[in-house]
């Protein structure tokens, strides 16, 4: 069933077994899988079916962010049923069992590597992205790689998956619609966790309705917060009834730890030539044997990073950004006239640099390029509407062939965790008086240097392996610093899972440490970030926690 939040009796209670907050993949992915396996269940959305730009700034928009660099907090969310995946790009990378252990900077997972491999398979076919296979010489055969050095620290073999994109909400909007056991709340805002009187047990979550400010309860046995890196650390802190410190603060985890992905933004930090053009074709994106869109990726070996002491790293060959009309690319100079109407703004940070030349200079230098490569952008044009615009699977994104074979170098790389790079809470509250967080993100300069370090690696790695040339900016330093931004969408450990409560809010399970029923799933119990983007591990997680809680409850009934 779904229903609206302005539906619910003013001050009235609603009892069901387990109360899921945030209807995102992760909250759909336990919601969906504990389906008729443990009794009633709620799943609470603060927004509605509809994206409302004017609702989102008003509740998501932070008191203040410290670095300019970070994208203001409502920018890469989405406060409606299906949260973000209304706009997710829909690429799928698992972490890598390296992320999962102890490094010299940070400490490891409290849970094996293979306990979330365990479900990646459930969660790409829940994600519509394939098989879980992601060596490029096994579903990518038509495009191979040759190099000189098989021992060589280049890894040109994995590849990433795409999702359709699927937006998970229209996926499964229907099944919950006719549910007898899950209730979908949309239109309702949870401002506290409700707890017992010591705040040793969770009961249930306190909703405003967006629309009317109604008060209603929804009691629960069980409680999960699936509502993002950002709105969960914001939920445990002003959760404050029952300890002052908020939930699971003890000693003062909650917030902390917040890393991004660090990634570059298009600026010239180093291109890379391939050694023959044509070699360029094996990076674009293609169809798998299974029929998904996937794409190759540039690695180091682990030895390689091992060795160097690089962070866990991607690169990917990309087009130059699209507002510098010298790149005389047609299809880049459409893109740019056409940018207001055809890119999400969450994306452009990644596509443009900041120009010294004037507007109306650049303008007549992209009108140039369109009028001298006419032709071959209609033909790109008919394409890209087969493939992306009409086709179901569509494809992900635009990648150029060069004459030259000749293209920037984007990255996209871990974060270590550092304590103090947080979200706390701010005095400036929303209309229902939580308050807003304050961003406190921080990079060191020895990532920085980690960053520098791969590139001049890869440098030699790829001459060595004989693929081509990594030209590299001479001051290497200052073009990492003067591209590299955090990855708006990627909210990650603020909510870490540790071995125990001084280096963890949550247990192996994603339950609170001293608040028992009280669970966390996503992005924020991730004490490492790795290179990978985080939903598909995310969504795994999901899965297993899922199956943790039916047997906690087989287990309840028995006893």
């Amino acid at each position: 069933m779904i229903c609206s939040g302005d539906s619910l009796p003013e001050g009235g209670v609603t009892e069901v077994e387990i109360a899921i907050v945030g209807t995102g993949p992760v909250g759909l992915a336990v919601a969906t899988r504990l389906a008729g396996r443990v009794g009633r269940i709620a799943l609470v959305e603060a927004g509605g079916p509809q994206f409302e730009p004017a609702q989102n700034l008003k509740f998501f928009k932070a008191a203040q962010i410290n670095d300019p660099r970070h994208s203001p907090t409502e920018l890469n969310r989405r406060r409606m049923l299906g949260g973000t995946a209304s706009v997710w790009g829909g690429r799928c990378i698992p972490f890598d069992p390296e992320d999962f252990a102890p490094a010299s900077e940070r400490f490891g997972w409290p849970i094996e590597f293979a306990e979330m491999d365990a479900h990646i398979a459930e969660a790409l076919e829940f994600l519509d992205a394939g098989k879980p296979e992601f060596s490029a010489i096994s579903v990518l055969p038509t495009n191979p790689v040759v190099t000189d050095n098989a021992a060589n620290d280049l890894v040109v073999d994995r590849i990433e998956r795409y999702s359709k994109p699927t937006n998970v909400w229209r996926k499964w909007a229907t099944t919950l619609a006719r549910s007898r056991d899950v209730t979908v709340i949309h239109g309702a805002t949870c401002t506290n966790v409700i707890t017992n009187a010591d705040g040793a047990r969770a009961t249930g979550l306190a909703l405003r309705t967006t629309s009317s400010h109604r008060s209603h309860k929804i009691l629960a046995s069980t409680i999960v917060l699936a509502c993002g890196g950002l709105e969960t650390p914001r939920l445990l802190l002003a959760s404050r009834e029952s300890r002052s410190c908020g939930l699971g603060n003890e000693y003062d985890l909650v917030g902390r730890f917040y890393m991004t992905h660090l990634v570059s933004d298009a600026r010239n930090v180093g291109a890379l030539r391939f050694a023959s053009p044509e070699t360029a074709r094996a990076f674009d994106f293609a169809k798998t044997l299974d029929g998904v869109y996937g794409r190759r990726m540039i690695l180091l070996s682990p030895a390689a990073r091992k060795r160097y002491g690089i962070c866990n790293i991607v690169f990917r060959p990309t087009r130059p950004p699209i507002d510098d009309p010298s790149h005389r690319d047609p299809v880049l100079s459409a893109m740019f006239l056409a940018r207001s109407h055809f890119i999400p703004a969450e994306y452009m940070r990644s596509l443009t640099v900041e120009s010294g030349t004037s507007p109306a200079l650049m303008w007549r230098d992209h009108v140039a390029n369109v009028a001298r490569g006419f032709t071959r952008l209609g033909g790109f044009s008919i394409d890209w509407m087969r493939r992306r615009v009409i086709a179901t699977r569509k494809l992900p994104s635009v990648f150029l062939y060069r004459t030259d074979g000749t293209y920037p170098l984007e990255f996209n790389a871990e974060q270590m965790p550092n304590r103090e790079s947080r979200v706390l809470l701010g005095h400036e509250t929303d209309c229902f008086a939580v308050p807003r967080l304050v961003v406190e993100w921080q990079m060191r300069d020895s990532e920085l240097a980690s960053i520098c370090r791969a590139y001049q690696a890869l440098a030699v790695a790829v001459a060595e392996a004989g693929l081509g040339t990594v030209q590299l900016n001479p001051n290497l330093a200052n073009a990492v610093q003067r591209a590299l931004v955090p990855q708006g969408g990627h909210h990650i450990g603020t909510v870490r899972m540790g071995a125990d409560p001084s280096t963890g809010v949550v247990n192996r399970n994603g339950e609170v440490w001293d608040t028992h029923g009280l669970f966390v799933a996503g992005a924020a119990i991730f004490p490492t970030s790795g290179f990978a983007n985080p939903t598909l591990t995310a969504v795994a997680l999901a899965f297993r926690l899922a199956e943790h809680l039916v047997l906690l409850k087989k287990t309840a009934k028995s006893s």
